[in-house]
């Protein structure tokens, strides 16, 4: 019969094998690429070809630069133009806010959304009236660019 030192000291060993055979295989793929860049730097380097010769050629085989994903990233003028865009007959600055909150996941305060429906009162986009902040007729909608001829025509 086995003691409970024996049976740690068997289990141990045994973990220690399998450790050392999971690490191999892990290693196998990364090993056999790294052999082959190895080789093929080799060959470059006896074919003479210096690091300033070859400095200019491209890697075509070489993933191409990250391309940016996802949304895009939009001026909290063009949210809110958007937002007064959908409002219906106004809006005041806590529901803009609140727009922005649940449209684009941005929490702005009040006084910031305010501050930026002025830029846009004295650029002309917005204005002011009694039912709350509305979007003039003239602009121009960031996500539909040919929405411009319509806002000429009027």
């Amino acid at each position: 019969m086995a003691t409970t030192y024996e049976y740690l000291s068997r289990r141990k060993a045994d973990l220690e094998v399998r450790m050392a055979e999971a690490q191999k295989r892990a290693l196998a793929p990364f090993e056999a690429e790294l052999r082959a860049i190895c080789l093929a730097l080799g060959a470059i380097e006896r074919a003479g070809l210096s690091e300033d010769r070859i400095a200019g050629e491209s890697a075509s085989f070489a993933n191409p630069a990250p391309s940016r994903r996802g949304r895009r990233s939009r001026s909290i003028g063009d949210m809110i133009l958007m937002a007064l865009q959908h409002g219906g007959a106004g809006l005041s600055a806590t529901d803009i806010a609140l727009q922005l909150e649940r449209r684009w996941n941005r929490s702005l305060p009040a006084t910031a959304i305010t501050l930026e429906l002025q830029h846009l009162e004295a650029d002309g986009a917005v204005t002011r009236g009694p039912a709350g902040w509305t979007r003039t007729a003239e602009t121009v909608d960031p996500d539909h660019p040919e929405d411009s001829n319509v806002a000429q025509v009027a």
